[in-house]
């Protein structure tokens, strides 16, 4: 079933293709040309070609055309078939080529026996020209829309179809009714209320310049020019005030030049097209060119989404931050459980009871806790009470000192027991603590990103489009998000321009921030270009190792990865010992650190969670971390370090010693990594390396070589570090990773 709106461009179609087949000896190119514009603009075939076939036999009814019109539409659907069956889009250069060949079809015979050699080659010429420009003004017009902008070439194809168009209707008509004289009123009209009076006088020169080819005399030009010129003027009134004007005009270029041919017939045919122009329903301007409707609307349900989105996520955040908090709030401290809570409770619940109390208390001038004490430290410390930690007041008065060292020492082992059960529900209180921090920090970056504001079909966006048209550059759809370094545009264009360098330059110097294409995304015809801020660094790297002798693998693990588009990540871990646990276990670490960062945790969160983690598996799970992560855009460096050996920071000014006093991950349940930020420059060095290397060189070694090394090759180096700490006996796994900051 059709819509109402496609078959009426199919019976436009079918209307143009007969107008163009009545042209006297080129309306057979003419017609071709069209039909190859609307096959290219994925027309049906099953109604584009029985249109084109019999409006050109309607004007030459012969066996030879309906061969020669028989040609191109199987032509067309063998091209068709071919590209569709490789999976590619049709090439206009096929199809103008298909065009070229089948008007050769029908002009090489002509010119053999016709004896017409110029005008079978004009014919062959016209028809690989108008070919050319009809499916460049379908394509954009059909497939793209008639409200989006048009490149330079597709305004200089347009014009020509503009030409040829006025040129077939100047030529069509009898009895002194010329169907031009309907068409130019109307078409200067809807282009003058519809898009621009700029464009409408385009249109009416074009016209005219048609006309004149057809009637070889420059009047009907100036009568085109002198029609749009009075519609624009009477245009800030109504379009009654035009369309009476452009009436008004040709009555008065009849009453001048009436012997030349200007009859009523084309007064009334002046006032037909203007009419129809004043009768068009009122949808069908906006319909045609009503731009971006709904733009506005758009972009503020989809800022205000995004909006409610970021504070929701804050919100969200704000609980998990709560929720560590409280977490943190409810760890219950080992104070309960103390020598002096112990005696308390042994001196209120057993020499309360007991038959001799009052003496006791009497003596004491109270309870008996002070007296006790000495043997609650004894029994909390060594776990059972001898009598020589019994004061003379309980060896001296008490009938039942010996009942009461076993009660404090049974009262004592509870104690511990449940020390060691709080001790381990705090720890797990405190990890979930900092996982549910990790979590808020998560959330709250999110939120931040979600509440930048999304611009699309603004003036900035409108610029961005006109200055890419100025390059023949046709961008549908622009959006923009965010700012500064921040900044991400997506863009919809033709294939054919996803690849142009010049698309990146253009959309940075509109926005004062330098862009680079990240990814294309096929969609359709067209296809989604993402732009973002481009680094403005990129790291160079090398690695070294060596596992220790008689081990199959190598205790520390290295990796290098990119958490985000602008991130650089090398890690080194180095397990205590070697071979396969100690390389399990940095590996472990490595692995926990990488999923951190990919889940964009903050630097310090992270390593305090992989020391928990860490703490939890095993007991003797120790590895040192030691991160350097490198930002492309800013040049910062944050270092981040647990057990590790120095990172020497090669400046041009001298090398910076960064040393870590914190212990390996996995030993000291509270360490706490070092973390820092350093700014690098182009050429900056960054040398990490594991203690295999370092115990064997020194710092100082190590400062020696980078100064006897005058390299900015960093594989080079870091093979040189490992050469020298071989060569001085290291025997323990050895890593090295040296990296370099550049400018792109």
């Amino acid at each position: 079933m059709l819509s109402p709106a496609r078959a009426a461009a199919y019976a436009a179609s079918v209307a143009a293709m007969v107008l163009l087949a009545s042209v006297d000896r080129f309306g057979g190119a003419f017609a071709l040309g069209l039909f190859a514009g609307l096959c290219y603009a994925r027309s049906n075939l099953l109604v584009v070609a029985p249109a084109y076939i019999l409006s050109v036999i309607a004007f030459s009814p012969t066996p030879w055309t309906l061969l020669c019109v028989a040609v191109p539409v199987v032509l067309y659907i063998g091209i068709y078939f071919a590209f569709y069956r490789l999976r590619r889009n049709v090439n206009i250069i096929f199809t103008t080529a298909a065009a070229v060949a089948s008007e050769l079809v029908h002009a090489v015979p002509e010119m053999l026996y016709g004896g017409g050699v110029t005008e079978g080659v004009l014919s062959v010429v016209l028809a690989g020209v108008f070919a050319f420009c009809a499916q460049t003004v379908c394509y954009a017009v059909l497939l793209r829309g008639i409200k989006t902008r048009f490149t330079p070439d597709e305004l200089v194809a347009g014009g020509l179809v503009i030409v040829v168009f006025a040129y077939a209707a100047a030529c069509a008509g009898g009895d002194g009714f010329r169907l031009v004289f309907v068409l130019v009123p109307f078409f200067v009209m809807l282009a003058g209320f519809g898009r621009s009076w700029t464009a409408a006088f385009a249109v009416a020169a074009l016209a005219g310049a048609g006309g004149t080819l057809a009637y070889a005399s420059p009047c009907f030009m100036a009568y085109t020019c002198a029609l749009a010129a009075v519609c624009a003027a009477l245009s800030p009134l109504t379009k009654w005030a035009s369309a009476a004007g452009s009436a008004a005009v040709y009555a008065v270029v009849w009453l001048a030049f009436g012997e030349a041919g200007w009859g009523w017939q084309d007064l009334v045919l002046t006032a037909l097209g203007a009419g129809a122009f004043l009768f068009l329903p009122r949808g069908a301007l906006s319909g045609l060119f009503g731009g971006k409707k709904g733009t506005a609307a758009a972009l503020g349900i989809v800022n205000r989404n995004r909006t409610e989105m970021s504070s929701r996520l804050t919100s969200v955040s704000k609980v998990f931050c709560d929720m560590s908090d409280t977490l943190r709030a409810l760890e219950s401290g080992e104070n309960r459980y103390t020598p002096a809570n112990l005696a308390a409770e042994v001196s209120r619940n057993y020499c309360g009871r007991c038959s001799e109390r009052e003496g006791c208390f009497a003596a004491l001038g109270g309870g008996t806790a002070a007296v006790i004490l000495p043997m609650a430290e004894a029994a909390m410390s060594r776990g059972k009470v001898t009598i020589l930690d019994m004061p003379p007041f309980v060896t001296s008065r008490c009938k039942k000192m010996y009942n009461l060292a076993a009660v404090v020492s049974s009262a004592a082992e509870a104690y511990r027991r449940r020390i060691d059960e709080t001790g381990g529900m705090n720890e797990t209180k405190r990890l979930m603590s900092e996982q549910f921090a990790g979590v808020s920090l998560v959330l709250d970056s999110l939120a931040r990103e979600c509440g930048e504001r999304v611009s699309f079909g603004e003036e900035g966006e409108d610029a961005i489009a006109a200055e890419l048209l100025r390059h023949n550059i046709v961008a549908g759809e622009i959006v923009v998000e965010g700012e500064g370094a921040a900044v991400s545009v997506a863009l919809t264009v033709r294939r054919s321009d996803a690849d142009k360098t010049v698309l990146p330059r253009i959309v940075s110097s509109r926005l004062g921030t330098r862009l680079e294409k990240i990814s294309v995304t096929p969609r359709g015809d067209e296809c989604v270009v993402h732009l973002a801020a481009c680094s403005v660094f990129e790291v160079a790297y090398g690695c070294a190792g060596k596992r220790r002798g008689g081990e199959r693998v190598s205790g520390d693990s290295k990796t290098v990865l990119c958490p985000s588009r602008r991130r650089r990540l090398f890690a080194l871990s180095d397990g205590m010992g070697s071979g396969e646990d100690a390389a399990r276990t940095s590996r472990s670490a490595i692995a926990m650190v990488e999923n951190f960062y990919r889940a964009g945790f903050d630097n310090a969160v992270i390593l305090t969670l992989v020391n928990k983690l860490l703490c939890l598996t095993s007991d003797e799970n120790f590895s040192s971390l030691d991160i350097a992560v490198v930002d492309t855009v800013s040049g910062g460096l944050d270092i981040i370090k647990m057990g590790a050996v120095p990172t020497f920071v090669s400046h041009r000014g001298g090398v910076e010693v960064i040393s870590c006093e914190a212990p390996p991950a996995g030993i000291i349940e509270r360490a706490v990594p070092l973390t820092c930020r350093r700014q690098l420059y182009d050429g900056d060095m960054v040398v990490m390396m594991s203690d295999g290397v370092h115990d064997v060189l020194g710092e100082q070694g190590v400062l020696s070589l980078l100064d006897q090394t005058p390299t900015s090759n960093p594989q080079l180096l870091a093979d040189r570090l490992l050469e020298k700490a071989l060569s001085l006996g290291a025997e323990d796994d050895c890593s090295v990773i040296v990296l370099r900051l550049y400018a792109r």
